[in-house]
C-alpha cells in the first residue's frame, strides 16, 4: 500500500526507495549478516546475572575520590564512558575498519573506505586536557590533579566486594 501511494506521489522516489530496499537485501544476502539500517533489539536481550563481574571507575580529583553517584547520570556517563572509550579506541578503530572493509569489499563499496577515517590521532595529553576541562565543568571546582582507576567487583551479600586490584588509567597524564 505504501509503495502504491509513493508511486502515485513520485515515480522517481518510489524507484529510489525500491532500489534502496534491493540494495540492502543484496548486502544482507551476500554477507549473511543484518545490514539493515534499523535497530537490532536482539543486542539488548542478554540476561544480566548478579554474579557477573562489575567494572567500577574510581576518579580522583585533587587526591580526593569523587562519589560519582552524586552527579546526574548524564554527567556520570560522560566521565566514565569517555575514559573507557579513549582507552580502547585504537585497537577498536582498527578492528572496525577491517571488519567493515571485509563486509563491504564483496559488494564493491570497500574501496571507498580510507583508514584515516577510522584513526584517532588524539594524544594522551590532548585527551587529558579535554577530560580535565570536562571534569572541572561537572564537579564545579578547579582540577589540579587527576587520576582514574578501574577495579572489578562482584555482588556478595548485598554489597560490592573487590575481586582485583585497582588498575590506573595510563591515558590520564594530569599529575603535576
Amino acid at each position: 500500500m505504501f509503495l502504491k501511494e509513493l508511486w502515485g506521489y513520485s515515480k522517481k522516489l518510489a524507484v529510489g526507495f525500491i532500489l534502496f530496499i534491493l540494495f540492502w537485501t543484496y548486502i544482507n544476502y551476500k554477507q549473511g549478516a543484518t545490514a539493515a539500517p534499523l535497530f537490532q533489539y536482539g543486542m539488548y536481550a542478554n540476561k544480566y546475572f548478579i554474579s557477573d563481574t562489575q567494572q567500577v571507575i574510581e576518579l580522583y580529583v585533587n587526591d580526593k575520590n569523587i562519589d560519582l553517584t552524586k552527579y546526574p547520570i548524564a554527567d556520570r556517563d560522560l566521565l566514565q564512558t569517555s575514559l573507557l572509550f579513549f582507552r580502547v579506541q585504537k585497537p577498536v578503530n582498527e578492528s572496525i575498519y577491517y571488519t567493515i572493509k571485509r563486509i563491504l569489499d564483496p559488494v564493491f563499496i570497500g574501496q571507498l573506505m580510507t583508514k584515516d577515517n577510522y584513526t584517532n590521532a588524539t594524544t594522551d595529553q590532548e585527551f587529558t586536557d579535554w577530560y580535565k576541562q570536562l571534569t572541572q565543568k561537572i564537579v564545579g571546582y578547579p582540577v589540579n590533579k587527576l587520576a582514574a582507576y578501574e577495579q572489578k567487583y562482584v555482588w556478595q551479600k548485598d554489597k560490592l566486594v573487590p575481586v582485583s586490584s585497582p588498575i590506573k588509567f595510563n591515558c590520564i597524564v594530569a599529575n603535576p
